[in-house]
């Protein structure tokens, strides 16, 4: 897809700039027009991004530059849907990439409360997609990871609940029971135990997911297999 055919899609939306939209296709026009090596493909549900994306970021003053192969799919309906990043050609032993290509970019809580402050495509790209190339490039160079090295897989995920947002894994438990059977109310104490309300709290990553049944599906599947495997985890270590 061309910009002229771009420019004819904004115009079809015929809906006012405070769309998501038609924020979206613009965010998506703005990229295009900043890496003229990435094409747009698009199907009834998603658009795709697709080609050489070069970038040059930095962290704590060291630079990561060059190009990289990318596949980036995001749904129409963002921010109800998690865009999607694929890598080509990925470091050896390099973790948090899936065979198929599929890049591990952070938990799925992590990312929903993002998107649930920040409801722009360019901004989740700016705060996952760029951390991942970054992240790549030091690994190319370092065989580390520049970030800290949080577990793939459910450990990972759960780290985030326990590190970030500073709970328990029976208080994380709590969190999933009370999204699970929509049992929110923001008068009664805090699953963390800090003696506040729950809306003075915690309330606030647990409400993205009780308001949003898109982001609940994508927090219970991943709450399934966190909480599956730690049970599988502790009952073997029980065992031995």
């Amino acid at each position: 897809m061309n910009f002229s055919k771009i420019q004819q899609k904004l115009h079809q939306l015929n809906l006012g700039k405070n769309s998501m939209s038609y924020k979206l296709v613009s965010e998506i026009e703005s990229i295009l027009e900043n890496q003229p090596r990435l094409t747009l493909i698009e199907n009834a549900e998603e658009y795709t991004i697709q080609g050489e994306y070069k970038y040059s970021l930095e962290y704590n003053c060291c630079i990561a530059q060059g190009e990289r192969e990318i596949k980036l799919t995001v749904n129409k309906n963002f921010p109800n849907y998690i865009p999607e990043l694929y890598i080509f050609d990925p470091p050896k032993d390099i973790e948090h990439i899936y065979p198929n290509g599929k890049v591990c970019l952070a938990t799925i809580g992590e990312m929903i409360c993002f998107m649930n402050e920040n409801k722009s495509f360019i901004a989740f790209v700016e705060r996952f997609v760029h951390a991942f190339l970054y992240t790549l490039d030091w690994f190319e160079k370092y065989k580390t990871y520049p970030f800290g090295d949080r577990k793939h897989g459910y450990r990972g995920a759960l780290e985030y609940y326990l590190d970030d947002l500073g709970l328990t894994t029976e208080q994380y438990r709590k969190m999933a029971a009370m999204i699970y059977f929509n049992q929110y109310r923001g008068h009664q104490p805090c699953i963390c135990g800090s003696g506040k309300r729950l809306r003075d709290c915690h309330g606030q990553y647990i409400l993205p997911f009780i308001n949003n049944d898109e982001y609940k599906q994508e927090f219970l599947k991943e709450a399934s297999s966190i909480l599956t495997e730690d049970n599988t985890h502790e009952t073997r270590n029980s065992s031995k």
